[in-house]
C-alpha cells in the first residue's frame, strides 16, 4: 500500500470574501473615538487560538495614546504547549494576560491590574476601561466574568454573549466590576466599557478568512461548512491523520471523509442519504469543543 502524503498546501477557493468590515462595525470605530477621552485603560481581546489574526490594527490605530492590557480568551481552547504563550508573553510582557472562562484565577488576575491601575489613575469618578476586539472573541464574556467575580456573584450578567459574531451591535453603558473602597474595593470603583467587534476592513487571503470563521469570527455561512470542513481535514493530516481513524483511513477526499462521517454519525436524508452538510457542521463542532 502507497503510503498516504498529505497536502502540501490548501488552495482557497477564490469565492471566499476577503472582508467582513460591515457597516456597524465602522459605526463603533467612530464610536470608539468619542468615548475614549473618558478612558484610562484599553483591553483588548485576542483569541488565544489565532493570535495574529485576532490582532486588528483598525483598532490598534483608533486606541493609540491609551494605556493598553491585550487579554488573550479562550486559552483553554488554545495548544497545550507552553511556546505560543512563552512568545505573547515575551513580545507583550505584562501587557498580556491569558484568560480562561472556567478557571476564576485567570478573571482575578485581571482584575488585580484593573485595581492596580486604578489605584495609579486615582481618579474621583474611578478607572474607566474600555474592551475592544474583533468580533466573538468573547469580550462580553469576559465583562460578565469581571462582573461576577469583582462583586463576588452579586450581581447579574450585563452583557448578551452567543457563540457567532455580530452579538454586540453597540457600545453599552459602563459597568461596575470593583466596588469602591468604602465598600471594600479600591478608589471611586472600576467600571468597564463593552464594544461592538471590529472586523478588519480587508484580509489578503482566503485561508486567514477561513481560520478565523473556524473560530466563529464571522458570521455563519459566510463561508460552506464544507469548506470549513475540508481546511481542517487539510490540517489534521499535517498534525496526524490518524486523529479521525475512526471515521475513514487518511484522505485527502473531503467528499470520501464527510461520507465517512454520514455514515457512522447517522447524518442521513431521507431514504439513507448522506447529509453532506450536515456531516461538514458535525466535524466542525466537534473540532470547537477540543483544544488544539
Amino acid at each position: 500500500m502507497a503510503q498516504f502524503l498529505p497536502r502540501p498546501s490548501f488552495n482557497a477557493p477564490s469565492s471566499i470574501p476577503k472582508s467582513y468590515f460591515l457597516g456597524h462595525h465602522h459605526a463603533a470605530v467612530s464610536k470608539l473615538k468619542t468615548v475614549l477621552p473618558r478612558v484610562s485603560l484599553v483591553i483588548e481581546c485576542r483569541d488565544f487560538r489565532l493570535p495574529l489574526s485576532t490582532h486588528n490594527p483598525i483598532l490598534e490605530k483608533t486606541v493609540i495614546g491609551c494605556p493598553k492590557i491585550i487579554v488573550y480568551t479562550k486559552h483553554d481552547l488554545g495548544s497545550e504547549s507552553p511556546d505560543a504563550r512563552h512568545l505573547l508573553q515575551k513580545l507583550h510582557g505584562r501587557r498580556a494576560l491569558f484568560w480562561d472562562k472556567n478557571r476564576s484565577a485567570t478573571t482575578a488576575s485581571l482584575l488585580r491590574r484593573l485595581m492596580e491601575t486604578a489605584r495609579e489613575v486615582d481618579s474621583i469618578t474611578g478607572l474607566c476601561a474600555l474592551i475592544v476586539g474583533m468580533p466573538n472573541v468573547g469580550k462580553s464574556t469576559l465583562l460578565n466574568a469581571l462582573r461576577s467575580t469583582g462583586t463576588m456573584g452579586r450581581k447579574a450578567k450585563v452583557a448578551k454573549t452567543g457563540d457567532q459574531a455580530g452579538v454586540t451591535r453597540k457600545i453599552g453603558t459602563s459597568v461596575r466590576v470593583v466596588e469602591s473602597e468604602e465598600k471594600g474595593g479600591v478608589g471611586a470603583g472600576v467600571y468597564v466599557l463593552d464594544s461592538p467587534g471590529v472586523f478588519l476592513p480587508y484580509v489578503e487571503d482566503g485561508e486567514t478568512m477561513i481560520k478565523i470563521s473556524l473560530v466563529q469570527g464571522i458570521k455563519k455561512g459566510l463561508i460552506p461548512d464544507e469548506i470549513l470542513a475540508d481546511y481542517l481535514l487539510y490540517k489534521m493530516n499535517l498534525w496526524d491523520p490518524h486523529i479521525y481513524r475512526q471515521y475513514c483511513a487518511p484522505t485527502n477526499d473531503i467528499q470520501e471523509f464527510l461520507l465517512a462521517v454520514a455514515k457512522r454519525d447517522g447524518k442521513l436524508k431521507a431514504g439513507g442519504l448522506p447529509d453532506m452538510g450536515e456531516s461538514a457542521a458535525r466535524v466542525l463542532s466537534e473540532w470547537r469543543k477540543v483544544p488544539h
